[in-house]
């Protein structure tokens, strides 16, 4: 606490890297540490609490804050794993934690209200919330059986088709140079490299920025966009048709809509299509946290249906 003003901390933790903001008063503090990737024979907390620790190591923590939000990609279904989470970063922060999945940090900080936002990041959540606290999710299956219209989706998308022009199965691309660039090279080595890297999700999902650069200049790129935002389109949709009072409202979360980009304005042409009314964030999933930390509706009476046994699954 300083002169008198609260400290509240506000996590927001992906697949790509993990942010951190200290806020009192006026006063923002921000740290950064690695994303979150799931692995074979752990269950994550020892990675979560690494990655909490490298952020708050850039930061002066407060000695007693009054509360923390944090938002995790990875926050533990399991009830019992929850719990130890939980109470682990209290340990570590001395104080209250709240914790939840991602999607709701990200919502709470781009419309603070009814709505639905589209988490797009190395992944994809969509959630609807509307007036009543009632919430609807979509998509956040990960990227093996979902993550539509994600920045894995489209950099894995891009990668495929550049291989196939390589191959000459599929068409000519700016893409194939792009690719071989981010490879160091097509021969084997390059291609084993690839495969171990330990961060090849995030990796992957890094290639979207070469594909979005493409989009206005080559038409495989383009199309690969078009799909994205086709597909986050419907999920935007299926989430409001089976929770009407979120509205017309859509926003989103996450650097891979940037306005103006190719995905930004086919998205909000799909979403007009539908019905739907794009509409810019409010602010940052950190700032969301601190929407939660204040229990301010309609985030009050979804909060409070959230229990252990329901894996805060919002």
């Amino acid at each position: 606490m300083t002169a008198g003003h609260p400290s509240f901390i506000s996590i927001d933790g992906g697949k790509s890297e993990l942010r951190l903001l200290v806020s009192t008063g006026d006063e923002r503090q921000y740290g950064v540490g690695p994303g979150m990737a799931y692995q074979p024979g752990e269950d994550g907390i020892a990675r979560i609490l690494g990655s909490v620790r490298a952020a708050a190591a850039s930061v002066h923590l407060p000695a007693a804050p009054a509360g923390a939000a944090a938002g995790l990609t990875g926050v533990p279904g399991d009830p019992a794993l929850r719990r130890r989470l939980v109470s682990l970063l209290e340990e570590f922060f001395s104080c209250p934690v709240l914790l939840v999945e991602d999607g709701l940090l990200a919502h709470a900080g781009a419309l603070a209200g009814a709505g639905t936002v589209l988490c797009a990041g190395t992944g994809t959540t969509v959630l609807a919330v509307g007036a009543s606290g009632r919430s609807v999710k979509i998509d956040g299956w990960g990227p093996l059986l979902g993550d539509r219209g994600s920045a894995h989706a489209i950099g894995l998308a891009g990668m495929r088709a550049a291989a196939a022009a390589h191959d000459g199965v599929g068409p000519a691309t700016e893409l194939a140079d792009r690719l071989a660039d981010d490879l160091g090279g097509t021969d084997l080595a390059a291609l084993q490299r690839f495969y171990r890297d330990d961060a090849l999700v995030a990796r992957t999902a890094a290639f979207a920025r070469a594909v979005l650069d493409a989009a206005e200049r080559d038409p495989v790129a383009r199309a690969i966009c078009a799909e994205a935002a086709s597909a986050l389109a419907a999920s935007a949709a299926a989430a409001v048709s089976r929770l009407p009072d979120a509205g017309r409202k859509v926003s989103f979360s996450g650097r891979l809509l940037a306005p103006g980009n190719p995905l930004h304005t086919r998205l909000a042409a799909n979403l007009t299509g539908r019905g739907l009314d794009l509409v810019a964030p409010i602010a940052t999933a950190l700032e969301g946290g601190l929407t939660l930390l204040r229990s301010e509706e309609p985030y009050r009476e979804l909060l409070r249906r959230l229990t252990p046994r329901e894996g805060g699954r919002a």
